[in-house]
């Protein structure tokens, strides 16, 4: 009865609108107050639990140094660069956005800073070379999913925190999904550059390369040390973060000297703003998350799948179908806070890959940010392109039907995700 009641009242606020965040809470309030023998201080308790986690310092910190960097002239590094090396092939602004997209994403995390920081930069400079409006702002959102699945991210830290499963491991297993997905996308652009014509520009020469590159080197070295040193063992994911902050503050102080200290306010107040959202959020799934635990939701679930199909796949194949419609109304955070619970169990007991299930599980969920109507990714491309939701609708189909197919192949193709994190870490 206390389950039956807790489900449909979490179900309830989520159809009226009620944030996220207080659903949880309060569909985990209710279930409390019917089950009279627990005590109310296990509301609060188990919130601050959540949130009292050294892992989780490592959101603040990716959100804070990827506003750093784009303040700090990293973005336009990193257009340069990209430009350079492959403006010589047709379609070549295209490439390079999706390029562009590839590097920030292994530093900054996240989707929606992938989308702002080269969207503001690439959608402009190809609309004026004669690129189909809706092509370049449909590339450009799919290009910055890749931001959570290339290493740092911060789905994945919240995965690993709900699922208690290796947070390093996982940075690892988005590596190779999230370069196929900047492949695919690159061929995609190819293809219709040749088919409409697009322009190409003059092969740059070996000095032009040498003067850009080592002009963009402290930009494209940060990657490295911030990825590199994760999987070497030098720093934990959490300290990366640190470490990405100061090397942001360095190269935006010392070496571009692009980043005023004037800034600074705006840029940690808006990264604390953006930081509390998920934070609160994860705080308030840690009852909800006691409560499915406790009455063994993920069992239920299981002995109701397991009489149709035991099979892995089709498991997985159900996973992709419920996800990616969860994914168009309720964003990546949330999603996965609600979710993870649940599935992690399940696909345990199917004995699936935790990692592998992983990768699955966000990759689906990201793509919700470019899925009308609610994508945050959506709404930032339509602020910065000038198009309206329905013409940036028609110009992502394709790459999205794109991002769709690398996902099915990441999900039937488990060593996509396990070869590396196999192999680095010795599993």
């Amino acid at each position: 009865m206390e389950l039956i009641l807790f489900l449909i009242s979490f179900l309830l606020f989520l159809l009226l609108g009620i944030p996220i965040a207080l659903t949880l809470g309060a569909a985990s309030l209710i279930y409390i107050l019917v089950q009279k023998e627990i005590s109310l201080t296990l509301l609060t308790q188990t919130t601050f639990a959540g949130i009292a986690s050294f892992p989780l310092l490592a959101i603040p910190l990716f959100i804070l140094s990827g506003h750093l960097m784009h303040a700090g002239g990293l973005t336009e590094d990193l257009v340069r660069f990209s430009k350079v090396i492959l403006g010589h092939i047709r379609g070549g602004l295209g490439l390079a956005t999706i390029l562009a997209s590839a590097v920030f994403a292994a530093i900054s995390g996240s989707a929606v800073a992938t989308a702002v920081a080269i969207g503001t930069v690439m959608i402009p400079a190809m609309k004026k070379q004669g690129y189909d409006e809706e092509l370049s702002a449909g590339v450009t959102a799919t290009a910055s999913c890749m931001g959570p699945l290339i290493p740092p991210s911060i789905p994945f830290i919240i995965y690993g925190i709900i699922t208690n499963v290796s947070i390093a491991s996982l940075f690892v297993a988005g590596v190779l999904p999230g370069l196929l997905l900047g492949a695919s996308l690159m061929l995609y652009m190819i293809l219709v550059a040749r088919t409409r014509g697009y322009p190409r520009h003059e092969r740059a020469t070996i000095k032009e390369i040498i003067n850009v590159t080592s002009q963009s080197l402290p930009s494209l070295a940060m990657p490295v040390v911030i990825v590199g040193g994760i999987i070497a063992g030098i720093f934990t994911p959490t300290e990366a973060a640190g470490v990405a902050v100061t090397l942001a503050l360095i190269t935006g102080f010392l070496i571009h000297r692009r980043l005023r200290l004037k800034q600074l306010p705006s840029i940690i107040l808006k990264s604390g703003v953006e930081s509390s959202v998920v934070l609160i959020l994860l705080g308030l799934s840690e009852p909800f998350a006691w409560i499915v635990a406790v009455e063994q939701l993920p069992s239920k679930i299981t002995e109701l799948i397991v009489p149709y199909s035991s099979n892995p796949y089709v498991f997985l194949v159900l996973v992709n179908i419920v996800l990616l419609l969860i994914g168009v109304p309720i964003e990546t955070a949330p999603a996965l806070v609600i979710m993870a619970p649940m599935l992690a169990p399940i696909a345990e007991k199917m004995g699936i890959d935790p990692l592998h299930f992983g990768v699955v599980v966000c990759f689906n969920l990201v793509l919700g940010l470019i899925t009308p109507p609610v994508g945050a990714v959506l709404f930032s491309i339509c602020g910065i392109s000038g198009l309206s939701l329905e013409r940036l609708t028609r110009g992502i189909s394709i790459p999205f039907l794109i991002a769709v197919g690398v996902l099915l192949t990441v999900t039937f193709l488990p060593p996509l995700s396990t070869a590396l994190p196999n192999l680095i870490f010795k599993r």
